[in-house]
């Protein structure tokens, strides 16, 4: 049986994916800063560090605590019309974890992330710079550039279709879901919960950071010039 919890202050988000939230927040900024300075290994850093933060929660996703897992938030089609049907007539309630609407963002947010960091280690920019990985496929160098800047347009909608959910909450819904991405938890939240054992939080973060400083190990890869 499901674990439920039903509380005044309910855990309703796990340390390991706060921490991923925030570090994936902070490495959008960096890498969209750095792309548009100029400052290219501080962009493939950031880059690198966004595909390690990535596969970390595709196997949160599975591993992770109930909140964090994706049967918890993939719905069918039905119920995500359902929820933006609720969302439109200012229903909320006081479950815990994604709706059916926001598990379908996150799929995307994550899809885009991983996409725009991938192509950006098989690309180049025909003048200094190639990815760590550009060197094993160059035949899909120039489109793996072509797909990185096309994505690069999509990752801004989805980033302004974000902070517009979160608006229509806090306004709308009278909700502000930020608090709980900080604390991991929330006011009388019931549904699916965040608890981890300490134990799986450690090894949360240890395997989060282990992906990062093996992504960060990728240029290393790249064949030596002399």
């Amino acid at each position: 049986m499901s674990r439920m919890v039903s509380s005044s202050q309910a855990v309703v988000w796990d340390l390991p994916l706060r921490v991923f939230h925030w570090a994936l927040v902070v490495c959008v900024i960096v890498s969209v800063a750095s792309a548009k300075m100029g400052a290219t290994a501080v962009h493939e850093r950031s880059g690198l560090t966004v595909l390690g933060l990535v596969l970390f929660r595709l196997i949160w996703g599975v591993f992770g605590s109930q909140t964090a897992q994706f049967t918890s938030f993939v719905k069918s089609p039905a119920s995500v019309l359902a929820s933006a049907r609720s969302l439109c007539a200012g229903q909320a309630d006081n479950r815990s974890g994604h709706s059916a609407l926001g598990g379908y963002a996150t799929l995307m947010l994550l899809g885009v992330c991983l996409v725009l960091a991938g192509s950006g280690s098989f690309s180049t920019d025909d003048i200094l710079y190639e990815g760590p990985f550009a060197h094993f496929a160059p035949d899909y160098m120039k489109t793996a550039s072509r797909v990185h800047h096309l994505v690069e347009k999509l990752l801004f909608a989805v980033i302004v279709l974000h902070l517009l959910a979160l608006c229509i909450y806090f306004w709308r819904l009278k909700k502000n879901l930020i608090p709980a991405m900080i604390t991991g938890k929330r006011d009388k939240a019931t549904g699916p919960s965040g608890h981890l054992s300490g134990a799986r939080t450690a090894f949360g973060l240890l395997l989060m950071i282990s992906l990062i400083v093996l992504f960060q190990l990728a240029p290393l890869l790249r064949p030596s010039l002399f």
